[in-house]
């Protein structure tokens, strides 16, 4: 069978108002390939001590060579909690996890933890992979986050991908500025996330903002 081939560009940004950008992404180049492609997201969290740090931890979690995807979950949450333990200037942080893997069969793998979210774009419909994990009425008030927990209920997912698919990666700072028409209307375009992000800075959004776009051609 011949492999998919893929596209993929990543962009986050700090934006206008945050400080420091507590959000990380892998890869965190953009490029392309072929399958087998694993990527994530990941917003730490907001307002609380080094949540970039936390999001870097889950991140770099992303480089290992695991068979399942929630090992990765696990693995960076485990890592996040002994950080705390060994710094204790950095109790209470946290991230969000979004990862995503694309196997030879051209099956994506989600698994997910928080509310940074996965869609795919397929047959001019787009899906929302994901569930937001927060509070309800409170939506920045996540009900877990890695490393707030030891064991953590993980969301997995899994859909059969076609050329002419898209799948999106994005934290919170970017789809609370944009309606889901809107999103599939500039993915059906073809957009790139550098672009997507950049019309997200326009409107001076609160959030960090990170996207990562994969196109199967």
């Amino acid at each position: 069978m011949e492999k998919l081939k893929i596209v993929w560009s990543v962009k986050s940004e700090c934006g206008p108002i945050r400080k420091k950008n507590e959000d990380s992404v892998f890869p965190d180049v953009s490029g392309s390939g072929f399958v087998p492609f694993k990527a994530g997201v990941f917003d730490g969290m907001g307002g609380h001590k080094k949540g970039e740090v936390a999001s870097e931890l889950a991140s770099s979690v992303m480089e290992e060579d695991y068979k399942n995807l929630i090992t990765y979950v696990e693995k960076a949450n485990k890592a996040i909690y002994e950080y705390q333990e060994n710094n204790k200037d950095s109790e209470g942080m946290g991230t969000t996890m979004t990862a995503i893997k694309i196997d030879e069969g051209g099956v994506l793998h989600v698994a997910h933890v928080g509310d940074s979210r996965c869609y795919v774009l397929s047959k001019r419909n787009l899906i929302k992979l994901t569930e937001d994990e927060n509070v309800p009425g409170y939506q920045n008030v996540l009900l877990q986050a890695l490393g707030t927990k030891k064991k953590l209920s993980i969301q997995t997912k899994d859909i059969k991908l076609f050329k002419g698919d898209v799948v999106l990666l994005c934290t919170d700072g970017l789809y609370n500025e944009l309606g889901e028409e809107y999103l599939k209307k500039k993915l059906q375009e073809g957009i790139s996330a550098e672009t997507l992000v950049s019309e997200v800075l326009l409107q001076e959004p609160k959030d960090n903002i990170t996207a990562i776009i994969i196109n199967i051609i």
